[in-house]
């Protein structure tokens, strides 16, 4: 099931974030992505992988939108079988084509975000233009 079809699903359980764009909001979205989770034992081994992608998401709607004062949205919504988390920002977007297919360089000092959260979901959308950018991820519970 592909991020759009599992948006068309009834979810269990839907939560909805809105955070300040700032470095220090950070510590917050993987807690309220980790509160949202918690009632869900049985996904327990992949909570990590979704909290850990959510937050590299959401750090780079803030660091790569310095100036934009609206706030980062997070949506969770936990479904039969995945998870599905949708990060929005307003910012004026990024070069999708420059999603790297292979690690980055060892030595850059940036650039594995978007190479992580690829990584740990199991489908991953990126939607990105002038208006904002809009990454959505779906890990499955039998990944």
């Amino acid at each position: 099931m592909t991020p759009e079809e599992s948006s068309r699903v009834r979810p269990r359980k839907v939560s909805r974030y809105s955070l300040e764009p700032a470095a220090s909001s950070l510590t917050s979205v993987r807690e309220f992505i980790r509160a949202t989770l918690k009632p869900f034992k049985p996904i327990d081994h992949i909570v990590p992988d979704i909290v850990c992608a959510t937050h590299e998401a959401v750090k780079n709607a803030v660091e790569h939108n310095p100036g934009v004062e609206a706030p980062v949205e997070v949506v969770c919504k936990v479904m039969d079988d995945s998870v599905l988390v949708v990060v929005s920002d307003r910012g004026s977007g990024f070069d999708h084509l420059a999603i790297p297919s292979s690690l980055p360089d060892p030595e850059a000092l940036t650039g594995r975000g978007i190479f992580m959260i690829f990584s740990l979901m199991d489908e991953v959308e990126a939607k990105t233009g002038e208006a904002g950018t809009r990454i959505t991820m779906l890990k499955r519970f039998a990944s």
